[in-house]
């Protein structure tokens, strides 16, 4: 029995809503006397499905694709959730995937409540506006009782004929039912097209009438109906096309009649999965060992391969190519270290023997790419060390030599630079020497030397500078000395006197002068040159005087 005031008219959970969210009341009572109890824990189990239920994607296009990891079975195009790509070459590729809606019941059912009809009607038919699904019929319980039969037919004409008696194949048994059906909806799941006309109706008894009644034109639940006074022909033995009868008063008075539109499956909107495909990162070009003095610059470059943006990161290692490698940071001699080319300025010897390399980053997921380590060479520049020997100071007629030593590395090239001229083979005052450690000169070499070496490992550096410079003297110097004539003079003057004049005057042994000439003088004993060939042999006298024509001093020359 019902709790008293909670008493339940629903045959089922279902019928207990509309919209299932709400409060719900359990109520409870025993069949027996009216003791007292407790109900100590309830529960209600709802099985529900989130979203959806759809089945698995289907993808395309299908190049690339596979149905597992190991790409050995190619995706052909049915439906799975899970696929595998691996395309090539580099770049993007665009795949879509759909998916096919799975209906929970097959149907959707309509709004309202089911479909009967009541009191002396015991059928109806109607034309389906549309197609649809009948998902039940049922007699309820609160019908007339005995005998009970339902029958679903669809007609063969366009309409049901207006008059019953003596008709027969006007249509076709979809659904029959005979003596006591269940109680509560039979499910039937009859798909109806549009266009159908179908009949439904219920009979109780063991007799027929053959009375007519006309149509009644209403709405069920959203449906246009003719409900008719009719029955079936009785006893229902077969499901072949039967006779309809029109029913008399007192037979079952409903028929509920439950229907739902049919679910198709419906295809998802495409979802675009986007598969970019990156190069590996790989190095083109290494970089290549270097060899450099410690003036110069060393740099290390490398080409990057695969797909980019690149990122560098440059490491020395201080352990002869073993770890540990440090990451190499912009300042002091390095710059570049974060690029394809690492640059190291005027690098000490301290740092011969390292050896670099360099981290590339490209796209991710790509793994990073490291290049060879490779070794740095720093050699030292020459150190030149330049004296002079016997003197530093000549006149005439004395000579010196310059000399120089290398180290730590032996010279390969020497350039010996007077006055900031390089030296070559001629040059005025050099005696020997040119292009080797020790340079002879004599008084026309005055100046100031360097010596410009290139070692064997080609680092070029340049010496202390040694000044060669006169020896202040009131002599005149004169030679060769006997001479057949030609001959030079040689008297001391300031350095850095330009275009300084003196002239000579040459007398015979009775004093008669022979020549008079005019130099201008720009080095401390700088040469003056007489000929006097064309004289006759005999001795001379040569007298050196300034600008003023005073006398500096005499020399004796003999001419043979």
């Amino acid at each position: 029995m019902d709790p008293v005031g909670w008493e339940s008219n629903a045959a089922g959970f279902a019928s207990l809503y509309s919209v299932p969210n709400g409060t719900y009341t359990l109520a409870m009572c025993d069949g027996g006397p009216g003791d007292l109890g407790t109900l100590t824990s309830w529960s209600i189990d709802i099985n529900y499905v989130v979203g959806v239920p759809a089945t698995a994607a289907t993808w395309s296009p299908i190049t690339h694709l596979w149905n597992d990891s190991l790409r050995t079975q190619p995706y052909t195009g049915d439906a799975r959730d899970t696929v595998w790509t691996r395309p090539t070459p580099a770049g993007v590729y665009n795949y879509d995937v759909t998916a096919q809606s799975l209906p929970l019941s097959g149907t959707i059912p309509l709004p309202g409540q089911v479909s009967t009809f009541t009191g002396s009607v015991r059928g109806y038919f109607f034309t389906a506006p549309s197609p649809f699904i009948m998902t039940s019929v049922e007699v309820p319980t609160t019908a007339s009782t005995g005998n009970q039969s339902i029958a679903v037919v669809r007609f063969t004409g366009a309409t049901p004929p207006p008059a019953f008696p003596g008709t027969t194949n006007a249509f076709t048994t979809l659904f029959l039912t005979q003596n006591n059906p269940a109680a509560g909806a039979i499910p039937v799941n009859i798909p109806i097209n549009a266009g159908d006309v179908i009949g439904i109706m219920g009979y109780r008894g063991t007799t027929n009438s053959y009375s007519a009644t006309g149509g009644v034109p209403t709405v069920i639940n959203g449906f246009p109906v003719t409900l008719r006074r009719m029955g079936m022909q009785f006893p229902l033995t077969t499901t072949a096309p039967q006779q309809i009868w029109s029913e008399v008063a007192g037979a079952i008075s409903r028929v509920y009649f439950s229907y739902g539109l049919p679910v198709g499956q419906c295809t998802s909107p495409k979802r675009r999965v986007v598969v970019t495909v990156n190069q590996p990162t790989t190095v083109a070009t290494q970089p290549v060992v270097q060899t450099v003095c410690t003036d110069k610059v060393a740099t290390f470059t490398v080409v990057a391969a695969g797909t980019g943006p690149f990122s560098y990161q440059w490491q020395v290692s201080t352990n002869g190519n073993n770890p540990p490698w440090n990451n190499v940071t912009n300042g002091g001699v390095y710059s570049g270290a974060t690029t394809a080319t690492l640059t190291i300025t005027a690098p000490p010897v301290t740092l011969n023997g390292n050896f670099y390399r360099v981290v590339i980053t490209g796209a991710a997921p790509c793994a990073a790419a490291t290049s060879n380590a490779v070794r740095l060479t720093v050699n030292p520049l020459p150190v030149i060390t330049l004296t002079a020997s016997p003197y530093t100071s000549l006149f005439p007629g004395l000579r010196t030599t310059l000399s120089a030593t290398v180290t730590p590395n032996a010279a390969s090239t020497y350039n010996w630079i007077r006055d900031g001229v390089t030296l070559v083979a001629g040059s005025q005052g050099v005696l020997s020497g040119i292009g080797t450690a020790n340079l002879e000169i004599d008084v026309d070499g005055m100046g100031v030397y360097t010596l410009n070496v290139t070692d064997v490992n080609g680092c070029n550096n340049t010496s202390n500078s040694v000044t060669i410079k006169d020896s202040v003297s009131a002599k005149c110097f004169l030679y060769p000395n006997p001479t057949d004539g030609k001959f030079e003079v040689r008297y001391y003057s300031v350095a850095n006197n330009t275009n300084l004049p003196r002239y000579l005057n040459v007398y015979n042994t009775i004093g008669n002068r022979v020549l008079s000439q005019e130099y201008r003088i720009g080095r401390p004993y700088d040469r003056m040159v007489v000929d006097m060939r064309n004289q006759g042999k005999g001795v001379y006298f040569v007298e050196v005087a300034d600008v003023n024509g005073n006398r500096l001093t005499v020399c004796k020359v003999v001419i043979q």
